[in-house]
């Protein structure tokens, strides 16, 4: 790559940026900067071809990923990952075992739906306690003013949405089992299945904030089976409400009979192709919607909820509040059980946003 198309890769990742309000709703505390940073980096390099169809968004979850990938490695490759975890924990080193746990863990959040993006961000105040409130403002008619005459202030309608912190996660004792393993099989098991009961906390969290708010509901045509009329359907009731819907989240297997069963299946050929791409960071988006599908969706709904997908619009239809922007790994030894154990927790909670924003895909039988 020669150095005027490494200028125009630069340019086009500054287009994206000065539009990313109107492209996004991002939903991350300081997601902007971390967007901007990546771009500088990847710009500075000469592999840009993959990145350059992603839209922001999509370019920060690659960065992302690629980041955590390349701190595994470096583990992997250090005389740390040789030790059993016991030797580790009695080493130098022993700091090295969270942090990787924690990188596996995010990677693991990386690698399927973390519903927060879609969330509305709300800030947690030093010492604001485990109850967060914020407020959701109706959108108001437009005032018509005469010259010359004073002007009329009308607050706007303020809905208040309180979120309630609570702690989850998963805490792990290291038996003796454990302890005899190697350090590097333990750091890819532990913070996997670590990294999925946080993804979980969160998914079922914002699922049911949308759940409970929902202001509109789609009855599917087709019994317990999601179509793309339907979800054109939600979308419509959505934007009825001057809502423009841009994600939906669903299990895999309500995307894949959608996508294999509705319509033609070569209109969204383009799409099947992102989706295939999903190494990349990326996700399917088929009818102006980003598609979340997660495994724990059945978890959460069980098929006697009847429910098959929630469409919406990122950060307005769910709120979000966390202590800590990212899962904590720590290690703790309880010297009367002669035990270590390992720990991964995150202090937040979820509430519904504006519910005419939110649409709820059901069936009856």
């Amino acid at each position: 790559m020669d150095d005027k198309q490494i200028q125009e890769a630069i340019k086009s990742f500054d287009d994206k940026v000065k539009s990313i309000d109107e492209k996004i709703a991002l939903g991350t505390k300081g997601i902007d900067d971390r967007i901007a940073k990546a771009l500088e980096q990847l710009a500075a390099k000469e592999d840009l071809a993959p990145y350059m169809q992603m839209s922001p968004r999509e370019i920060y979850a690659a960065q992302r990923k690629r980041s955590l990938i390349e701190k595994l490695q470096t583990f992997n490759e250090s005389d740390a990952a040789k030790m059993t975890v016991k030797e580790l924990l009695t080493s130098t080193s022993n700091v090295a075992l969270p942090t990787t746990v924690q990188a596996r863990a995010l990677l693991e959040l990386n690698n399927w739906s973390d519903l927060r993006e879609i969330c509305m961000i709300a800030d947690v105040p030093k010492g604001g306690g485990k109850t967060i409130d914020t407020q959701i403002m109706t959108q108001p008619a437009y005032a018509n003013w005469t010259e010359g005459s004073a002007l009329s202030a009308a607050d706007p309608t303020l809905t208040k949405r309180t979120v309630t912190l609570a702690p989850f996660g998963k805490v792990t004792q290291i038996s003796d089992l454990l302890a005899n393993t190697s350090a590097l099989n333990f750091v890819e098991n532990l913070g996997r299945i670590h990294g999925g009961c946080v993804r979980q906390g969160i998914f079922e969290k914002v699922c049911v904030a949308l759940s409970a708010g929902a202001g509109n509901t789609v009855s599917a045509a087709a019994t317990s089976v999601l179509t793309f009329a339907d979800v054109r359907n939600a979308i419509k009731l959505n934007a009825v409400d001057a809502f423009i819907a841009d994600f939906i989240v669903t299990s895999p297997s309500n995307m894949w009979t959608a996508f294999s069963t509705s319509d033609a299946m070569t209109q969204y050929y383009g799409s099947l192709n992102d989706l295939m791409k999903s190494g990349l960071g990326m996700k399917a988006h088929v009818l102006g919607l980003d598609w979340y599908a997660d495994p724990y969706f059945d978890t959460t709904f069980p098929a006697s909820a009847k429910k098959l997908a929630y469409v919406g619009l990122k950060g307005q239809s769910a709120i979000w509040a966390a202590l800590q922007n990212e899962p904590v790994v720590e290690l703790y030894r309880v010297p009367t059980e002669l035990s270590n154990y390992v720990i991964t927790h995150m202090d937040g909670g979820a509430k519904e946003g504006s519910a005419n924003s939110i649409c709820t895909i059901t069936y009856q039988s």
